[in-house]
């Protein structure tokens, strides 16, 4: 499915209503799934409703933690509500959508109420005693992002470790490793971030490298703190010829501040991402990055949270979803060293 939507320039779930015979569906859109299907000697199982059946399931609920990693302006965030929201609509769940602060000891609104049967919590710092009394009102969860130590939860990320050690094999790989590459990940406790910060790691232990002093920098995932870091590396005694930002966003405000300093991308330094968020195309120049399926996500969070909810005492389940590099033009084999302003020879 997610290899027609891509050949047919849809999204999964446009893919998806298209095969569930969606009234909605422009007829262009509807032939170009079914051509892309065609090329691709692609069937739909027509079983998946009959095996997960809905209808008694009624409401579920989408929350995310109070934060500003969270906001709907966040272009990592709309993907993942949109792929839960196809995928209700495609087994005739409602989906109910509310921000919570567990600081303030309030169980979210639609539990309080009783209005749902299970949810979906994004967060990458999960609050298990919060969970717990969610749990306890006979709420089943599935979490995206961040695990639930010893609860009775399903668990949904990327595999953001292999993330980390294919972005910084790349770099690695073109040349970049004298010095080594440095890194600008997330906030201290960030699962994601530290994922991807032990895959970067790895990469360079596998060629009997260390980062430099200072080449572990920390934002707090946005393009204001990634352009603020760039700038701390760049007044580094070595500044790196490569920099992996362990998201997109923050790559974006990286770009910003080589920019400033006169430096070229990637001539002069090299630049990956992470996450492929919709502007990493449109980046100046266009983002190398790793691709995270965010659609794919918030999907495969509710196929799990029917069966949860059926099945409340089932095993917990860790499910992480593929990542994939994504080339473009910020990522170069090295070919010369630059000499920043006030660098040591």
């Amino acid at each position: 499915m997610k290899d027609v939507a891509t050949r047919a320039g849809v999204s999964i779930g446009t893919a998806s209503a298209v095969f569930a015979g969606k009234p909605w569906v422009t007829e262009a859109t509807r032939t170009a799934v079914l051509e892309a299907a065609a090329e691709l000697g692609y069937r739909p199982r027509e079983r998946r409703a009959a095996a997960l059946p809905a209808a008694d399931v009624g409401t579920v609920g989408f929350v995310s933690w109070m934060s500003e990693m969270f906001s709907p302006a966040n272009p990592y965030y709309a993907p993942v509500l949109f792929g839960a929201q196809q995928a209700c609509a495609e087994l005739g769940i409602s989906i109910a959508y509310e921000v919570v602060d567990p600081a303030s000891g309030r169980l979210p609104l639609c539990v309080e109420r009783r209005q749902v049967s299970g949810l979906l919590v994004l967060s990458f710092a999960s609050d298990d005693d919060y969970l717990r009394r969610i749990i306890a009102e006979g709420v089943s969860c599935v979490l995206l992002e961040h695990p639930g130590a010893d609860l009775p939860v399903d668990h949904v990320r990327h595999d953001d470790e292999t993330g980390g050690h294919l972005a910084a094999r790349h770099l690695l790989d073109l040349g970049h490793t004298d010095p080594p590459p440095a890194i600008v990940t997330g906030p201290e406790g960030v699962l994601p971030a530290e994922h991807r910060l032990a895959g970067y790691r790895r990469a360079l232990a596998e060629r009997g490298l260390r980062p430099l002093p200072g080449y572990v920098r920390r934002s707090r995932f946005d393009a204001a703190t990634g352009y603020e870091q760039t700038m701390e590396l760049l007044a580094l005694p070595t500044p790196p010829t490569a920099v992996f930002f362990a998201n997109d966003e923050s790559a974006l405000g990286g770009l910003d501040a080589l920019r400033d300093r006169g430096l070229r991308v990637p001539e002069d330094v090299s630049v990956i991402g992470y996450d492929d968020i919709a502007m990493a195309a449109h980046a100046s120049p266009p983002l190398t990055t790793i691709a995270s399926d965010k659609e794919l996500l918030g999907a495969q969070a509710v196929w799990h949270l029917v069966q949860r909810i059926r099945k409340p005492d089932m095993t917990s389940r860790d499910t992480r979803l593929g990542v994939r590099p994504v080339m473009r033009s910020s990522t170069a084999v090295r070919v010369h060293r630059v000499r920043f302003p006030g660098e040591t020879a």
